[in-house]
């Protein structure tokens, strides 16, 4: 609930939080041999916690580096995290990249684009998480349960491993103290000197089956080139207007894209947590009910408009290198053919689209809060 009220004064009065973070290279830390009493609560680029802290830890921002030791919980957002050190309690992270290599007393609760687990960790409680790609090389003492595109497990896990994956693969250095149970489209990858003491149960997804079906294949195909269709073409005309209408508004957003890609990051991850959080809130009060659903669709468009600052910043970038000018039409267009052909990349497609959608969301916030703090 703590986070939850941090996030919210980031989000509804982030001019308490404009002198903070209006350097690039601002540092808030709480240096080695440094005791903060209580609770901890920090927003800025970079959060280092080399000393320790006798509460729980609450941060949010583009970098978060623990190396120090906390002797509650740790609940962060950021563009990075990176736990080397001691936590007695929880771990819950939201971020781009987590690196957890530390020691935590008790539960871990990840979601990233990439999770990296080294030897070096030791979570003695269960582990829960959900990334894109997944590297667990650490000592668990609990359970885990994992969801990814790829997940290469050579850790020591004591007791059950439940994974959900596209694919799966386990080294010989792997131990699973109790059952291996996973959900796949393909087999896993399992090295014979892996130790695993219970059951190996495989569950083959009832959707790749059914795929096979010619008749669903093509229903699969048809309605994928519909929705793409007219994905490109709302995009498409959302640029336009932007470019037409809104030159100036547009000009800033890129322009904070540019100089502070880092920090938007970390606003858009905000932003992708608090708006369901304060949408629900509205939704149990009568009162807020109306304003929640409304919230909730300027909020959907919101999120599927966000891409296009991210389109035209890449495209702003590449095609300036062979004279085009910039914020134009043509290079809209040519950079947002480029876009939907990568996004077509299985795996690798899905992310290319989440963080344009972050990056661009958090580039427009940053760069409305700028323009009502200047005026």
């Amino acid at each position: 609930m703590y986070i939850l009220m941090v996030l919210l004064g980031v989000l509804l009065f982030p001019n308490v939080y404009a002198n903070s973070s209006e350097s690039e290279d601002e540092i808030i830390s709480v240096p080695s041999g440094v005791i903060h009493k209580g609770d901890y609560f920090a927003f800025g680029d970079s959060i280092e916690i080399s000393g320790t802290v006798t509460g729980d830890v609450y941060v949010a921002g583009s970098q978060v580096i623990i190396d120090g030791n906390v002797l509650g919980d740790v609940l962060a957002a950021a563009g990075s995290v990176e736990i080397s050190g001691i936590v007695q309690g929880n771990v819950r992270l939201l971020a781009g990249q987590i690196t957890l290599g530390g020691t935590v007393d008790h539960n871990a609760t990840l979601v990233a684009a990439n999770v990296q687990m080294p030897a070096s960790c030791n979570l003695q409680g269960n582990l829960v998480s959900i990334s894109g790609n997944s590297d667990i090389g650490a000592k668990i003492g609990g359970d885990a349960m994992t969801v990814a595109s790829n997940i290469r497990v050579s850790g020591s896990i004591l007791k059950n491993l439940d994974v959900y994956a596209g694919r799966l693969r386990i080294t010989s250095k792997a131990h699973i103290g109790e059952t291996l149970s996973y959900r796949s489209n393909e087999a896993a990858s399992i090295d014979p000197s892996a130790k695993i003491q219970g059951q190996i149960l495989y569950h083959p997804s009832v959707f790749h089956h059914m795929a096979d079906m010619p008749i669903l294949r093509g229903l699969i195909i048809g309605s994928k080139v519909a929705g793409m269709l007219m994905n490109f073409l709302y995009t498409f005309v959302i640029g336009i207007i932007l470019i037409r209408m809104f030159p100036k508004r547009l000009e800033s957003t890129l322009s904070m894209l540019q100089e502070k890609p880092l920090r938007s990051l970390g606003f858009g991850l905000i932003l992708l947590i608090i708006v369901p959080l304060v949408s629900l809130l509205l939704l149990m009060t009568v009162l807020g009910a109306p304003f929640a659903l409304t919230l909730i669709a300027l909020n959907i468009i919101s999120f599927y408009t966000a891409k296009v600052f991210s389109i035209l910043w890449a495209s702003n970038w590449f095609f300036s290198k062979i004279g085009w000018k910039k914020n134009k039409i043509p290079t809209l267009a040519f950079g947002q053919g480029i876009y939907y052909v990568l996004v077509m990349i299985p795996f690798l497609g899905f992310f290319i689209a989440f963080f344009s959608m972050l990056f661009g969301l958090g580039a427009a916030v940053l760069a409305q809060t700028k323009h009502k703090l200047e005026t």
